[in-house]
């Protein structure tokens, strides 16, 4: 047996073999049905939230006393490295959340009761953190706490970027700018492997992302139709797996290049940028392009909007600039988060329907679920079968399994606030 070693607290433990206190909640946790154990992931979850809140409060206090300097140390981020051997990230992460909740004591409440994540602390801690804006973020947290429980992680982080770009626009502007001028990509060939490497401005990177999506559907459609016509009713076996694919679409959009006519014409990019009337007509209003309307109306954060269709952010003068190339349409939406028109000057028409539906959400609408609308069916949320309107508000993607569990007794409806809620067959709402 091989000598112990010493554990956090000083303990002394033989850790390759354990001392059989893991194998016991195992087989605890293995006897639980699974309501009780859905039970138990959120009772688990609850108390990681309030250690965290807790953990927040004591480094707040261990920086305002300067209890660091008793051991020699020059900052609470050596202290905690000193007695918990954290990574300078996690410190980072735990001195930007305790500056966040002496800031903003209710992100506090919320985290110790249970009622917003670590995650989502942690975005807003990042945000609080930039040196141009971040106090102002006491204006929104508010409704940052009420959302946090409605919605993903991702579109609550892209609610919280949102916020970001609206309150430091200049600064977006310069990152933004600064992030064009430093654009770079190179491919190299080391060995038998190549390496691609390339970065640069968020709006020419989701325009990229779009033909990449385009490309890399193609390969996975060519896999499937081969597999099918082998396999014949049998169990499908695609031959390549998806990182083969996504690096086979990423060669076919370099020959596509090179195989296309040197005098063709270049299609138009394929992005969409999405932005409310008034961020949009309130930045051309900065730029002295536009008279601003005193008759906007008051959006709140969560009715704000600026980023590609695909969930990217971009600033406002991303948005303007797409305009003045002529590289963008006017899609605007409701309060309640509905396209109602997209540059058109009617109301909604068949043909467009489908695609407001797409833009209103980035991914399936069944919770936890993260496939790409592009991937997604459209689907009515009040099936037509039951008098469901072939309406945007009626409209949800949703990928094929998740579509039906509706057979099953599952149903999805939409708030007022455009918020989607999902019920099981016993009428309980997955939160």
């Amino acid at each position: 047996m091989p000598a112990p070693r010493a554990t956090f607290g000083n303990s002394v433990t033989p850790l390759l073999y354990g001392n059989g206190m893991f194998a016991e909640l195992v087989d605890e946790v293995k006897g639980l049905d699974d309501q009780t154990l859905t039970a138990r992931f959120r009772a688990v979850e609850a108390k990681r939230r309030a250690l965290e809140a807790e953990l927040a409060a004591v480094v707040g206090e261990a920086h305002r006393r300067r209890v660091f300097a008793d051991d020699g140390h020059a900052s609470v981020r050596a202290w905690m490295r000193a007695l918990a051997a954290v990574s300078n990230a996690e410190c980072t992460r735990r001195i930007q959340l305790a500056r966040l909740v002496d800031l903003a004591p209710a992100v506090g409440d919320a985290l110790l009761g249970g009622g917003i994540g670590v995650s989502q602390c942690g975005e807003m801690a990042r945000a609080a953190a930039n040196p141009r804006c971040g106090a102002e973020i006491t204006d929104v947290v508010p409704l940052l706490i009420d959302k946090a429980p409605l919605i993903s992680f991702d579109a609550f982080r892209l609610l919280v970027r949102r916020w970001e770009a609206l309150a430091d626009t200049d600064g977006a502007h310069r990152s933004r700018a600064a992030t064009h001028a430093a654009r770079t990509a190179s491919i190299g060939v080391f060995g038998d492997v190549a390496h691609l490497s390339a970065h640069g401005a968020a709006v020419d990177g989701a325009a990229m992302m779009n033909i990449f999506e385009r490309f890399r559907q193609a390969e996975f459609d060519a896999d499937h139709a081969a597999a099918k016509a082998e396999s014949g009713d049998g169990p499908l076996r695609l031959p390549r797996t998806d990182a083969q694919r996504r690096f086979d679409a990423l060669r076919a959009i370099f020959t596509a290049a090179a195989t296309a006519p040197a005098d063709g014409q270049t299609p138009e990019p394929e992005v969409t940028i999405v932005v409310d009337q008034v961020t949009f007509e309130t930045h051309l209003a900065r730029r002295r392009l536009l008279r601003l309307d005193p008759n906007l109306p008051n959006l709140r954060l969560d009715q704000r909007r600026c980023e590609t269709a695909n969930g990217v952010p971009v600033t406002p003068e991303d948005a303007l600039q797409a305009a003045i190339a002529g590289r963008v349409r006017r899609v605007v939406f409701d309060s309640a988060g509905t396209v109602i028109d997209l540059g058109r000057r009617c109301r909604l028409f068949v043909g467009a329907a489908a695609e407001a539906v797409r833009l209103a959400l980035q991914q399936c609408g069944f919770p936890g679920c993260d496939l790409p609308e592009a991937l997604c069916q459209l689907d009515h949320l009040t099936d037509w079968a039951d008098d469901g309107r072939t309406d945007p508000h009626n409209g949800a993607p949703m990928c094929g399994r998740h579509n039906r569990l509706k057979n099953r007794g599952f149903r999805i409806e939409r708030d007022d606030d455009g918020h989607l809620h999902t019920y099981r067959p016993d009428g309980s709402e997955i939160t």
